[in-house]
């Protein structure tokens, strides 16, 4: 009898682990573009960080998070990414001099690696530029 197919490991992408970084960004073709409101180029062009909304309450997915970019750090709020203060937190993944190529400039290889990697999650449905008034 035959055994039934086994799906193919390298097409899946797997979430709980944190992102394998080594490859180049232009060859990186998990990623969610669509999700953010920036250009690589662009991306370190905003008050300090991107943000977006995660549902309130879950640890298990924010740990899932920050096993892909450890800096991110959330709380109540809104933010310019209109989380629902009632259901969902506000998240912030910080861009300083290790993520960016100079003030205002590019993301590093790394933090878009992360990025996509964070752009993949369901639960994420945008990531905006920080504006702070």
């Amino acid at each position: 009898m035959d055994r039934p197919a086994q799906p193919d490991q390298a097409a899946q992408v797997d979430l709980t682990a944190a992102p394998d970084l080594s490859a180049s960004v232009d060859q990186a073709t998990d990623c969610r573009p669509d999700k953010m409101a920036f250009s690589r180029e662009r991306g370190c062009q905003h008050d300090g960080s991107l943000e977006f909304c995660l549902p309130a309450g879950d640890a298990a997915l924010l740990a899932r998070v920050q096993a892909i970019a450890p800096s991110v750090r959330c709380a109540a709020g809104r933010g310019r990414a209109g989380c629902d203060t009632q259901r969902e937190w506000l998240c912030f993944f910080p861009t300083g001099m290790a993520e960016c190529l100079g003030h205002h400039g590019a993301l590093t290889d790394e933090a878009w690696a992360r990025l996509c990697a964070l752009s993949l999650l369901p639960e994420i449905r945008r990531i905006v530029p920080t504006w702070f008034e």
